[in-house]
């Protein structure tokens, strides 16, 4: 049977949340990410918007369409917020992105209204299908292009909810990136060197090697989106 909640205790360290006093939490839906880099929907508006105090009002404010994630409009208060996902409030002109920090807890980070409706994501794997490239995405969203030069580690910045392509960022040297795993976690970077399965980054304060694997690219000299606190 599947559980329909999460203890505290065993939730993931990327979530701010109490520990101890109160047993269970709202367990978030399968999504395109690993857990980790996940939230429910229902943990943000209660605990760090404070728009709910329970579940049954989390439950009204979806019911009453004013919750929207990535342009379209949820209808299920475990929705999966992932890592760089967008939750957005028209009714009350607030627009948050979902970020990680470099104590690696996952934050909501204020945002523009003209920024909500973009997106930066990293693609992670190409398939054909009936003819076409279908690009595989790290949130678990899907692309299909007749034709491309876009690389495996390379990223994009979509539009929401349409998910056009408005500007290609490939993994090179020079690109600035934004490592959501690892010792590094939350830390912005240029990349000055790439090998097999890792790469050197060089911050303001310090130069590190990691894997390319927990690197998002995020623009060249800025980040094209905000994407710190």
């Amino acid at each position: 049977m599947v559980k329909r909640h999460l203890k505290r205790i065993n939730a993931p360290k990327t979530w701010k949340i109490q520990r101890k006093g109160i047993k269970f939490t709202t367990k978030s839906n399968p999504g395109g990410m690993s857990k980790n880099l996940t939230i429910p929907v229902a943990n943000i508006l209660k605990f760090d918007l404070k728009l709910a105090n329970s579940v049954k009002e989390v439950k009204h404010l979806i019911f009453e369409g004013l919750i929207f994630v990535n342009g379209k409009k949820i209808t299920d208060y475990k929705y999966p917020l992932c890592f760089t996902d967008v939750l957005s409030i028209p009714k009350i002109e607030k627009y948050f992105r979902l970020i990680i920090d470099t104590n690696g807890i996952l934050r909501i980070l204020p945002i523009t209204k003209e920024e909500s409706a973009l997106k930066i994501t990293k693609i992670i794997g190409k398939t054909f299908v009936k003819g076409k490239m279908q690009l595989n995405l790290i949130d678990g969203r899907n692309v299909f292009f007749d034709k491309h030069h876009y690389k495996v580690k390379d990223s994009l910045l979509l539009t929401m909810p349409e998910q056009i392509v408005k500007e290609h960022l490939s993994f090179e040297k020079g690109a600035l990136v934004l490592l959501y795993q690892g010792k590094h976690i939350g830390k912005i970077g240029k990349v000055n060197d790439i090998k097999k399965d890792s790469i050197m980054v060089k911050t303001k304060d310090e130069e590190f090697e990691t894997k390319t694997t927990y690197a998002l690219v995020i623009g060249k000299d800025q980040p094209l989106l905000k994407m710190t606190l």
